[in-house]
This record gives structure tokens, C-alpha cells and sequence, in this order.
């Protein structure tokens, strides 16, 4: 997918007040607790830590606390590695994220802005900015406010998420939510092994064209749960319908485009099209429409619940 989409298209802590709450009665709670506060201690006792990055080396002398993401696809780092922003890019665009919506409902994270803006940024006194190559730019500008890292766009999810745990003390944190994502995605590719000769395509729509992702891009999908690339779609890229039915997958994963959505849904606009209805893929009844846009891009989060569902489409069947 292009850069772009994913700066424009491109935010879970659970309820303070509940776990008070639940601590006072439940025995477990001050064990869990306990160990908590046991790991943000360690955690602090590492830095001050010097962090490279694209624009150089930040020194960062304490555990940062109060971290803005002028980045929206860095906020879903931040909230797999149990970090509410204190300010955020893309708070407006939270539709198209559904799932990490969720994770941030109720919270008071300051919107930055689809083009950030510097005041907001300003006032909301972060202890640490962690922003994307599209601002490396603005970088001594961003210095004066916060210690900034800048971290490059790339497809490698994984990478990006060790890179912004190493430079907010959460490692482990990290460490365990790609040794699940690994469980997770072996443990389906053993269960989809019985589909690995059906082509699987992946793909957005917003009424004219199909935004198609390659193996490279949906890396996750094609390499890790086995799954069968379409022939002809080496490249991706936007492909018309007529295109689209030439290739004639077996399976097709479609989202909404987030830029220009279908008010209706894409389902909704497809159903009576009489070229989509003659495809192998609606015939069978295996289109499946997925409203979670960040599915397709470089957010962790989005991964963990894309690897599910695509073993709950395709595993039953």
C-alpha cells in the first residue's frame, strides 16, 4: 500500500476505575498489581538509555511516561505495548480502525490532527515524541518541545514494534506479543493446510477500482499461514473489476476504502454486479467483508486479529 495511505488512513489500557475496583475483592489483584509495579521499576531502572534513530541518537534519561504519536500507525504500537498516547495522530479517522477504537474509547488522548499540528502537539507536554519519517523534517523543531525518535515506515510490523519498545522500556512487553502472534500463526497454518492450493486475495474497494496487495505486502497472510498468492497479481495495485475476474480467486478478504468509503458497504454495492456474482469467490459464498481497515497495514494490533480472522473464514469451511 502506498506510504500515503497509511499516514492519512492511518489509534487500550484496561479501565482504571474497574481494576480499583476489582483489586479491593479479588486476592489475585494486589499479586497482579504488585508484579506490575515490580515491572515498571525494572523498567525504569534502565534508562537513561541512548536510542539511534534516522535523524541520529536521543538520549531519553527517564521511563517516559506521557509519549504523543504524530503517526497513526505508531499508536497501535503504543497500545500493544499497554501505552495510551497522551497525543495522537488520526483520532478523527478511528472509524476505519474499529478494534483499536475500542482500545481507546474513554481515553484522553489529544488529536493531533490529520496534518499534525505543532500547538497541540506543544500543549500537550509529551515526555517523548515518537514520530515517522514524514516529519524527519520538523525534527529539531520537534526536539525543542520533547526528546524525539524518528522511526522509518516499513512494512516490517515487527521490527517498528522492538524499535518503539526499546525506546519506551517495554522489551518484554514486545517480546511477548510476537512470541503469541508466532504461536498463533504456526498453529493456523498447521489447520489451513488443507486449503493451500486455493487462491487468496486481499484487497480494498471504494466503488471503481480494487486496491490489490501483493505477497510482499500481506507478508503475514501468504507466508506465515501458507496461503496461495493469485496468479497475475505479482505487483498489486489498483486493478478494475474486469481485471479482477480474470485472475478469478478461490478467496477474497475486501475492505472498505477508507478514503473514499461506500456509505452502503462494499457487499451492499456488489451484490447485483453481474461480472463480480460470476467470480469463483461469490459463487462459493467465500468473500469475506472485513471492516477493520488496519488489516492490511503495518499496525500490530491489526495483524493479531487479521491472522484470526482469516482462520475463522477459512478454517470452517
Amino acid at each position: 500500500m502506498h506510504r500515503r495511505i497509511w499516514v492519512s488512513l492511518l489509534l487500550l489500557i484496561a479501565m482504571g476505575g474497574m481494576i480499583a475496583g476489582c483489586t479491593a475483592n479479588d486476592p489475585g489483584a494486589g499479586a497482579s498489581g504488585d508484579r506490575k509495579k515490580s515491572e515498571e521499576t525494572a523498567a525504569q531502572a534502565s534508562f537513561p538509555r541512548t536510542i539511534k534513530h534516522m535523524k541520529g541518537e536521543t538520549v531519553i534519561k527517564e521511563r517516559p511516561v506521557k509519549i504523543a504519536a504524530p503517526y497513526v500507525s505508531f499508536v497501535d504500537d503504543l497500545v500493544v505495548l499497554d501505552e495510551i498516547p497522551v497525543a495522537a495522530q488520526g483520532m478523527t479517522m478511528m472509524s476505519s480502525f474499529p478494534n483499536l477504537q475500542k482500545k481507546l474509547d474513554g481515553k484522553p488522548v489529544i488529536d493531533l490532527g490529520k496534518e499534525v499540528s505543532m500547538e497541540r502537539l506543544l500543549a500537550s507536554q509529551p515526555d517523548l515524541i515518537i514520530a515517522s519519517d514524514d516529519m524527519a523534517d520538523k525534527y529539531d523543531q520537534l526536539s525543542q518541545i520533547a526528546p524525539t525518535v524518528i522511526f522509518p515506515y516499513t512494512e516490517d510490523w515487527k521490527g517498528t514494534l522492538q524499535l518503539i519498545a526499546g525506546a519506551i522500556g517495554k522489551e518484554e512487553k514486545a517480546a511477548a506479543f510476537l512470541a503469541e502472534f508466532d504461536r498463533k500463526a504456526k498453529e493456523y497454518k498447521a489447520k489451513l493446510a488443507g486449503r493451500s492450493e486455493e487462491t487468496v486475495l486481499f484487497a480494498m474497494y471504494g466503488g471503481k477500482e480494487f486496491i490489490t496487495f501483493n505477497e510482499q505486502r500481506v507478508a503475514d497472510f501468504y507466508k506465515e499461514l501458507g496461503l496461495k498468492p493469485v496468479p497475475g497479481n505479482e505487483k498489486g495495485g489498483s486493478l478494475s473489476l474486469e481485471t479482477l475476474a480474470t485472475m478469478n480467486p478461490d478467496h477474497i478478504f475486501i475492505v472498505n476504502n477508507y478514503a473514499a468509503p461506500i456509505k452502503q458497504g462494499v457487499k451492499e454495492m456488489l451484490k447485483d454486479n453481474v461480472i463480480w456474482n460470476g467470480m469463483n469467490a461469490p459463487k462459493s459464498n467465500q468473500v469475506y467483508y472485513i471492516e477493520d481497515t488496519s488489516i492490511l497495514g503495518p499496525m500490530p494490533l491489526g495483524k493479531m486479529i487479521a491472522i484470526e480472522e482469516v482462520m475463522k473464514a477459512m478454517g470452517n469451511r
